[in-house]
């Protein structure tokens, strides 16, 4: 699956991850572009990364919808709580920050806090059940891989993905050498000049079709190609 997106929803993540998973016996995914923040959850859902050298993940997150703006999850999260270190420190809130924390109900707080967990939870899950399935034995010591191990190393990886302090901003490109780093192996596309051409021309037509045209939405099999167009406003 060629996947491109800036994120989203990552309950829609996860339903698009157990459709794959229940209709294919190996889902990969192939990533060019950028695959951020719900992209990347979906991606780790994969049993197989490739990537090209222009391709990249994103720290994990959940957006939230927050009145009537979608906001990061994490950054609402760090939000309040350098405000509660403000109001600890000084002894009150300036009247804007007092006026919009008053607006945060207790339930809206602890919404934003499991939607970051349930990310995090279902990254855990998908690398031990579909990216770790076939890794029975250690790299380098050629030891036996045990459940344990796997279950470690995939709480390693998402500690470090949602670890934004790290990484420092909700749109960070994380490239393969990155990924590598935090002990998430990737199958480099580039090494493979053929899969690497095909690649890049999927992500050119893509690009072309969606930046230079008015299609937003297209619906395409080998018989039939719908496409839903809209015209800019302003």
């Amino acid at each position: 699956m060629y996947l491109e997106t800036p994120g989203g929803s990552g309950e829609t993540a996860e339903e698009i991850g157990r459709f794959l998973h229940n209709n294919f016996k190996t889902v990969s995914f192939v990533i060019s572009g950028e695959a951020k923040s719900a992209g990347t959850i979906l991606a780790l859902s994969g049993n197989e990364i490739l990537m090209t050298e222009t391709g990249s993940l994103g720290p994990i997150d959940a957006q939230v919808k927050i009145g009537r703006s979608i906001v990061s999850a994490y950054d609402y999260m760090e939000w309040i709580k350098d405000k509660r270190e403000e109001a600890e420190k000084q002894g009150a809130l300036n009247p804007f920050d007092a006026t919009m924390i008053a607006q945060i109900s207790p339930g809206e707080l602890g919404s934003v806090f499991h939607s970051l967990k349930f990310a995090e939870d279902l990254v855990k899950d998908w690398l031990v059940r579909y990216k770790f399935e076939n890794w029975t034995v250690t790299e380098t010591h050629k030891k036996p891989v045990t459940e344990t191990m796997k279950k470690q190393r995939a709480e390693e990886i998402a500690k470090e993905l949602t670890n934004h302090s790290k990484w420092r901003s909700h749109g960070r490109s994380i490239k393969i050498d990155d990924l590598e780093s935090i002990g998430l192996k990737v199958t480099r596309i580039d090494d493979k000049p053929q899969l690497a051409n095909v690649v890049y021309r999927i992500q050119t037509i893509c690009r072309l079709l969606f930046d230079t045209a008015t299609s937003f939405k297209i619906f395409a099999t080998q018989d039939n190609k719908i496409f839903r167009q809209a015209v800019p406003v302003g």
